[in-house]
């Protein structure tokens, strides 16, 4: 059985996830943004998202960031955090712009890297594609181009990828929906994780919840 998501919550309850795993807010807001991004294209993000969130819980994510001092970008773990890895390209998005080629090796779930670098294509009004295996992903202001093998767009993990900026050409496909059709069961267990980051009642709380003894009105 699915439902329907808006747009909204995902980001929302994708942010909340990612921070019930102890990532950063900063990198939780790029998080919940990826997740929203690509379900505008009608793409897995929300269950991608969920897969790499479930895939680092207990571990230290700062072994997932990649040294970005010279290239290919690899992290301690050997397996570099998409979102984090996304986030560092975007911040260098103005080399690409220049024509510098980003190499990263051993990502985990590539499609979300995709979807972060997406963010600073819209910022710059440009074309920047992100290539893996046999499938390569252009991310326009207003849309998106895949070009290669679907299959390879779901991996979750890939030696190489490659990031750079290219051709202004059309895109295929543009944001078709405002809402999101996710399986239930896969819909609970984000929320069963963004639940973790609610404070737990207590005595104080509750006793502060409600209406006062006096009444003002």
């Amino acid at each position: 059985m699915s439902r329907k998501i808006t747009l909204a919550e995902i980001e929302f309850y994708i942010r909340k996830a990612a921070r019930a795993v102890a990532l950063d807010w900063g990198i939780c807001e790029e998080a919940g943004k990826a997740a929203r991004w690509l379900a505008a294209f009608d793409l897995p993000g929300p269950e991608l998202l969920l897969a790499h969130l479930k895939r680092i819980d207990g571990k230290n994510y700062s072994d997932f960031i990649p040294g970005c001092d010279q290239g290919p970008w690899q992290s301690k773990a050997d397996l570099v955090c998409p979102v984090i890895g996304g986030a560092a390209l975007a911040d260098r998005s103005a080399q690409m712009l220049e024509g510098k080629v980003f190499e990263l090796s051993n990502v985990a779930f590539p499609l979300l890297l995709a979807a972060t670098v997406g963010q600073a294509a819209r910022c710059h009004r440009t074309v920047f594609t992100t290539s893996w295996a046999g499938v390569s992903l252009s991310c326009h202001e207003n849309g998106i181009r895949i070009e290669g093998s679907r299959d390879d767009l779901f991996l979750d993990k890939v030696d190489s990828v490659t990031c750079r900026q290219s051709e202004d050409l059309e895109p295929r496909q543009l944001p078709s929906t405002m809402a999101y059709s996710i399986d239930e069961t896969v819909w609970k267990e984000i929320d069963a994780l963004a639940f973790k980051t609610y404070a737990p009642a207590t005595e104080e709380s509750r006793a502060g919840a409600g209406a006062g003894l006096t009444d003002n009105d």
